[in-house]
């Protein structure tokens, strides 16, 4: 390893320390604000503010425009942290700061408009194509809904996804780089988890887009933006691969909420088993397994996405492209990575017992926040390990642009 790659890695380490503390910091604050975020379907104010004021919208921006320039391993221990305080801020956060990492791939011109006068940039996106793009002097017409579009109610601006008219009339999925101001928001996100994440559909009608605010995903996918030595290593990282396993970092940081929280509930002692002859449930054979089982899945499913980001990292250090067979494989361990975790907190809830499912008990919040969140197309698991089964025999279709 050169030595400028090594001071970068330790750089890379020393930030990823002082960003995770400053996420800690405001864990208390999201956890109180938590329930009120439900309620209002959206993040309450003074919650954005001290995330904004922990430059926790940040992470990825380019250091030009003084950002923190992290890569997917310090994103993803960051987002983790948060996810512990609240899923909703989580999901937030990761939203936000994925978007503003596919901001970082336009050009310097655009990346100068989006972060030059606030580097706290707030962006929702969504990849699904719901839409058309006409072509137009100068750039394209938007018209079309996204729905699912977290962030949305936070947001200075919108990273969408469309197919666009090309010169010769055919058709190629893009990306388009959209001002908040120039949208509107349909009330749709009426959801029983992760609910304060404001999820709604954003919605264009005639929209305008520039040329230079718009670029193909094949683009981006090519060579999987690595081999460019002139851009720093979160930039060099491969494209599809971090696109699919930043989603899984918030769900990370919500099972560990759950753990902190049972280990919180029945550590004062004291909580009986119904039923039985046991004063405290910590003394119960069967509720002791339950809880090492469940610590051991979401240990398991936190280091296999952690390792993946490692792997991710050293690849755009080295300047390597990650193999197809290696990026089916990822897809596959994230999936089943976050069913690990999903997985781990149900038997927390049957380590409560029914008092679990009390309103009054904020691990009823996390328990439906991650069994909703987990679901997000990118997660499950029965797609990717068909992509990577075929993978293992060589049989190739195209069965995702996120490989």
């Amino acid at each position: 390893m050169k030595s400028g790659t090594l001071d970068s890695t330790v750089g890379q380490e020393t930030l990823r320390a002082e960003l995770v503390a400053k996420a800690a910091s405001v864990v208390p604050l999201l956890r109180s604000n938590a329930a009120k975020a439900e309620e209002m379907r959206r993040l309450p104010d003074d919650t954005i503010a001290a995330m904004e004021a922990a430059g926790l919208f940040r992470i990825c921006a380019p250091k030009q425009f003084g950002g923190y320039e992290s890569d997917v391993r310090t994103y993803t221990d960051v987002i983790t942290e948060i996810g512990r305080g609240c899923g909703s801020a989580a999901w937030i956060a990761f939203i936000s700061n994925a978007a503003v990492w596919i901001a970082c791939h336009y050009p310097e011109a655009v990346q100068r408009e989006i972060f030059e006068e606030n580097p706290d940039a707030r962006f929702m996106g969504v990849l699904a194509p719901t839409a058309t793009a006409d072509r137009a002097d100068g750039g394209y017409v938007i018209t079309g809904k996204w729905a699912y579009a977290s962030c949305c109610l936070h947001a200075h601006w919108a990273i969408l996804t469309a197919p666009l008219t090309q010169k010769d009339g055919s058709k190629e999925l893009g990306i388009v780089l959209v001002p908040m101001s120039e949208l509107s928001i349909e009330d749709t996100w009426y959801s029983v988890g992760v609910r304060g994440s404001g999820s709604n559909t954003a919605v264009a009608k005639d929209v305008f887009v520039p040329e230079r605010r718009a670029l193909l995903i094949s683009a981006l996918l090519a060579g999987n933006a690595l081999g460019d030595p002139k851009k720093s290593v979160p930039f060099r990282q491969a494209f599809s691969a971090v696109a699919v396993i930043m989603v899984a970092a918030p769900v990370l940081g919500m099972a560990k909420a759950a753990l902190e929280m049972t280990l919180e509930r029945i550590g004062a002692g004291g909580k009986r088993v119904a039923y039985s002859t046991y004063d405290d449930v910590r003394r119960v054979p069967g509720m002791q397994l339950q809880l090492a089982e469940a610590a051991s899945l979401i240990g398991a499913g936190s280091a296999l996405v952690q390792s993946w980001c490692d792997r991710i990292v050293a690849a755009a250090v080295s300047l390597q492209q990650m193999s197809f067979d290696d990026r089916a494989r990822m897809r596959a361990d994230v999936g089943l990575a976050v069913r690990h975790c999903r997985d781990g907190v149900d038997r927390l809830m049957s380590v409560q017992g029914s008092s679990a499912f009390a309103e009054s008990n904020p691990v009823q919040r996390v328990w439906r926040d991650i069994a909703t969140a987990s679901r997000h197309g990118l997660l499950t698991p029965e797609v990717p390990l068909e992509i990577y089964g075929r993978a293992l025999v060589a049989d190739f279709p195209m069965l995702s642009p996120f490989v």
